[in-house]
Formats: C-alpha cells, structure tokens, sequence
C-alpha cells in the first residue's frame, strides 16, 4: 500500500474486515436495496419459456464477507431442475453426442446396475446406439452479463457510504 490504495483483492477485504459494524450496516443495507433491483433486471432479460428459470434467480448478501451474490443460486436440489440455465446463460458449442436408447420400460435402477456390470436381477437391454447432432446456441447472458447502469448506481451509494465514514472517522468521531 504505498500510495494508499489496497493492492489486491484479499489486502482489500482485510480492510473491509476492519470496517466499523455501522459502515458495515450500512453497506450490508445497500446491499439488500441494489441486489432487489438488480434481480428484476436479472429476470426482465431472462427467458421465459415455462417460468421455472425466473423462479430460480434470486440474490444473496454474505454480510462476514461483504459480498453480493445474484444468479441461479440456492441449494443443490434447488438448482438440480434448473442445469439448463447455465446452457442458456453461456451459450454451448456444436458437437456429436452419442445416445444410447433401453428398452422401453426399464427402470433407471436397472439401467445403472447394467452399466455398472453388478446385474441385478432384470437386465437393461440397449436398444440402439446413435449419433445426434446438438446445434450452437449462442448465449443470453442474462446472468453473467453487464449491467453498467446498475454497477454505477452501486458504486456511487457506496462512495456516499465510504466518505461518510471517512469523514466521520477524520473528525473525531
């Protein structure tokens, strides 16, 4: 820090540790505010096909680590239907996949105890074995995307909050 600014982003967070529980207050609650509106801009560029993607876009603030979080977050479970987001989001390459077809009616028990050659009682039968070709997509970035207009408004709250602060701290208080 010779010239006063923090270099690096882990020297940055110890200074954000040291800050005084009102600062932190403070910025946690700007946090709560910013993260609300960047959610809707979140979901205004999502696509909205069956619904359950939108659902899946939520925000969360970490105050020990003063951290904002938007996008498809949550628990495993919660982001276990909601795989295809991140496809949507990023975009995927063309390729070849190989699919492999059961009979119909096999179980997904008996078709795991097949693949894995322990047996099991009833065998899965592969039926077929065939090429398909899965096209481009280029991505939406409706999560992982620039907001500028929001990042701004963020940034000029949070100067707000640290001159405040500073202010307070040079003057004694």
């Amino acid at each position: 820090m010779a010239n006063g600014k923090p270099k690096g982003i882990a020297r940055f967070r110890r200074l954000l540790r040291r800050l005084p529980g009102v600062v932190r207050g403070e910025i946690i609650a700007e946090f709560y505010v910013t993260g609300r509106q960047m959610v809707q801009a979140v979901l205004a560029k999502t696509p909205n096909r069956r619904g359950a993607l939108r659902a899946g876009i939520k925000s969360k603030v970490l105050p020990t680590s003063l951290r904002l979080q938007i996008g498809l977050i949550g628990s495993k479970a919660e982001r276990a239907g909601l795989f295809y987001g991140r496809i949507q989001d990023l975009g995927r390459r063309e390729q070849i996949v190989s699919v492999r077809r059961y009979r119909r009616g096999a179980r997904a028990l008996d078709v795991d105890r097949f693949k894995s050659g322990r047996g099991g009682g009833k065998s899965a039968k592969l039926t077929t074995v065939y090429q398909m070709r899965v096209r481009a997509m280029k991505g939406k970035r409706f999560v992982t995307g620039s907001y500028p207009d929001l990042r701004r408004t963020l940034n000029q709250n949070l100067r707000g909050i640290f001159a405040r602060s500073l202010t307070k701290i040079g003057g004694g208080e």
